[in-house]
């Protein structure tokens, strides 16, 4: 096993690596000045990071979790312009140079050769394929956009399927995702009672004012990079802990755990985040059809159905904001709705003759900032799936599609299967949040931004992992 314990055939090269950085270092303070002296007090605490990542290297993918929880909160508030985004592209570095000098790794190709990792391969190799589209307007743009696009998806469901087989870590995962969820979730609270700090408020008015200010009231964001991401991670932390909380079994911590889903809804509900409805929805189907109980299916579709009519056909506490946020996704006649459909018509007639795309990174952030001007770039791109069609085009989007449908039957198949217990219970929670966030990224790109793509990837390797019993 790769936990817990010192590589076992590579703790020399280690050893000698540190003490030829520590000659070196004392070789070069001799030689330099205060900024050499500067730099080399940072080196001790470096190194015992190495030593740790090495012996524990779950901790690095916790510590994933976490940046990617806090590195847009780190990059507001530094007011600098250091790229704090590729954290997580060391981090992931570092794991796999951990794993490379373990030669336990040759034994574990189960983690490459199933049908969840090769699905999230092959979109990787066309989305590398893409950097030869004649019509890509930058290079620099199509490195930046594929990591988070295809790179990201393949390597945490490998780091997780090689490293977290032990349900200490599905536990110890559990709750340092439910902690960041919760403190998420009181910060978009102090915003809505309080007001934003000084620093989001600049962030607001820099332009962030526009789509978070509407008709005089916050659309909460907490410390995530928009309200939309902010509402989709609760939406998802609400089904998942809600979920899990509604195990009939016996359960520790049962009422903490569905006051977790029942804070993380409110924020939800606060961030005016329409599109999140989509992971409540399906999420919710997904587990009642699990539950493989007739009745529990026919309660959970009333539930919904009275939802249903409740929002779009009265108009029940129409005065509170929040409702009257949610109503408006189901309103056909919405101005957003109808901007929308507009420029899919734009777009459609753009891409008739473009099969394979606009090369990645030519739409959305990364056209706007590498491309600015080029047509693609110009349009929005609404939503995960239109973002894959500008980029990849109508056969990208195809094959995208496919895999997604593989991912997505092969993991329900081995759940299926599965004997009810705590572990399927989780499992299924971590599924219906997928389902859930596939059908809401149509109107966001939420599978590809951070924090919610780090926790979902993971999650799918855990299903992996627990729906083929080689959890500890």
């Amino acid at each position: 096993m790769l936990q817990d314990r010192p590589l076992k055939t590579n703790n020399y090269l280690v050893y000698s690596v540190a003490i030829l950085m520590a000659i070196g270092a004392s070789i070069w303070m001799s030689k330099g000045g205060i900024a050499t002296g500067m730099i080399l007090l940072a080196l001790p605490p470096i190194i015992i990071f190495m030593i740790v990542a090495f012996a524990k290297p779950h901790l690095l993918i916790h510590l994933i979790v976490l940046m990617g929880f806090l590195i847009v909160l780190i990059s507001r508030y530094s007011n600098t312009d250091i790229p704090f985004g590729l954290t997580t592209d060391l981090i992931m570095l570092l794991v796999i140079i951990v794993l490379i000098l373990n030669k336990d790794i040759i034994k574990r190709k189960e983690a490459i050769f199933n049908p969840l990792t090769l699905a999230l391969l092959v979109w990787l190799g066309l989305t590398i394929l893409e950097i030869l589209n004649p019509l890509a307007a930058s290079r620099v743009a199509w490195f930046y956009a594929i990591r988070a696009l295809a790179l990201y998806p393949v390597i945490l469901v490998i780091i997780t399927i090689l490293i977290f087989d032990k349900k200490i870590y599905l536990k110890q995962f559990l709750f340092i995702w439910a902690v960041l969820e919760l403190i998420a979730s009181i910060w978009g609270m102090k915003q809505l009672f309080f007001g934003v700090s000084a620093t989001e408020q600049a962030w607001l008015n820099a332009g962030a004012a526009q789509t978070h200010i509407l008709f005089g009231r916050l659309r909460v964001f907490s410390f995530m990079s928009d309200a939309a991401q902010f509402g989709a991670t609760q939406a998802h932390a609400a089904i998942v802990f809600g979920i899990i909380g509604l195990y009939k079994g016996n359960l520790k911590y049962r009422f903490l755990i569905l006051a977790i889903a029942a804070v993380a809804l409110y924020g939800m509900l606060i961030s005016g985040t329409r599109g999140a409805l989509g992971i409540l929805a399906l999420g919710g189907f997904t587990y009642f059809t699990f539950s493989k109980n007739f009745r529990i299916v026919l309660v959970g579709l009333a539930a919904a159905g009275g939802l249903f009519i409740f929002l779009k056909y009265t108009t029940i506490l129409q005065s509170n904001y929040q409702i009257n946020r949610l109503r408006t996704a189901l309103n056909t006649e919405d101005a957003s709705f109808m901007v929308r459909k507009r420029r899919e018509q734009v777009l459609k007639n753009y891409m008739a003759d473009k099969p394979f795309g606009g090369g990645v990174g030519s739409a959305g952030f990364w056209g706007q900032r590498f491309s600015p001007g080029s047509k693609l770039a110009t349009l929005g791109t609404d939503g995960h799936y239109t973002r894959i069609w500008m980029e990849t085009g109508i056969i990208g989007l195809v094959i995208y599609l496919g895999l997604l449908a593989v991912i997505i039957a092969y993991l329900g198949k081995l759940l299926w299967k599965m004997p009810d217990s705590l572990l399927k219970q989780i499992l299924v929670g971590f599924y219906s949040g997928f389902l859930g966030l596939c059908l809401s990224s149509y109107t966001n790109g939420l599978i590809t931004q951070i924090p919610t793509s780090s926790v979902l990837f993971i999650t799918l390797g855990f299903v992996y992992l627990g729906a083929n019993d080689k959890l500890e």
